[in-house]
C-alpha cells in the first residue's frame, strides 16, 4: 500500500505545472492604491528584470504600459507609500497577476523588511517592485474628446435655433 502512494506522490509531482496566465485587462481599483496623486500597484514579488528570482519572469509593460503604468524613479519611491499602505499582511492589494506570468502573489514580508526594487537598500534578489502611473484614474479615452466636441456642437445648435425677439419702439 505505501509504494502505491509513494508511485502516485512521483507521478503527480512529475506532472508539468500550467504556467500563470497575466491578465491582459486594466487593474482593477481594489489591486491598487492611491497615494500622493499616483496609482501606486505592487507588480511582482521579484525584481522588474525577473534576474535573481528563480523562474521569475520580468515585468510586462506590453499591455499595462498601454494603461498608464511604469516604474517609479528614485525620487517618486522615496515620497511614496509604505507597505503598511498597501494593507495589512491579511489583505493587502497586490497586481501581481496583471505584470508578470510567473507570480500571482506579493511578499508583505519582503517589502516590510526594506527590500522594495529601487529603495535605498532595496536592490536584492527578492526586492518586491511596485509600478506607478498618473492617479488621474485611466487613460483618457479619445471617445471622450468626441463627446465634448459634440456637446459643444448641439449647444451651439441650441442657440443658433431659438428665434430672436426684438421688441421695436415707437
Amino acid at each position: 500500500m505505501r509504494f502505491k502512494k509513494l508511485a502516485l506522490a512521483v507521478l503527480i509531482g512529475g506532472l508539468p505545472t500550467p504556467a500563470l496566465a497575466q491578465i491582459n485587462a486594466p487593474v482593477p481599483v481594489a489591486n491598487y492604491i492611491t497615494f500622493g496623486g499616483f496609482d501606486w500597484a505592487w507588480a511582482s514579488p521579484c525584481p522588474p528584470t525577473g534576474a535573481g528570482c528563480g523562474s521569475g519572469a520580468p515585468v510586462d509593460f506590453t499591455y499595462q504600459g498601454t494603461q498608464g503604468w511604469r516604474l517609479p524613479t528614485a525620487a517618486e519611491l522615496a515620497m511614496g507609500p509604505a507597505v503598511t499602505d498597501f494593507g495589512t499582511a491579511g489583505a493587502f492589494a497586490c497586481a501581481s497577476a496583471w505584470f508578470t506570468s510567473a507570480y500571482s502573489h506579493c511578499d508583505y514580508g519582503d517589502a516590510a523588511g526594506g527590500a522594495v526594487f529601487g529603495a535605498p537598500g532595496g536592490n536584492v534578489w527578492y526586492a518586491e517592485t511596485w509600478v506607478i502611473r498618473d492617479g488621474s484614474g485611466a487613460v483618457p479615452e479619445p471617445a471622450a474628446w468626441g463627446m465634448l466636441i459634440g456637446g459643444f456642437a448641439l449647444a451651439g445648435a441650441a442657440i443658433r435655433r431659438r428665434p430672436v425677439k426684438v421688441a421695436y419702439t415707437a
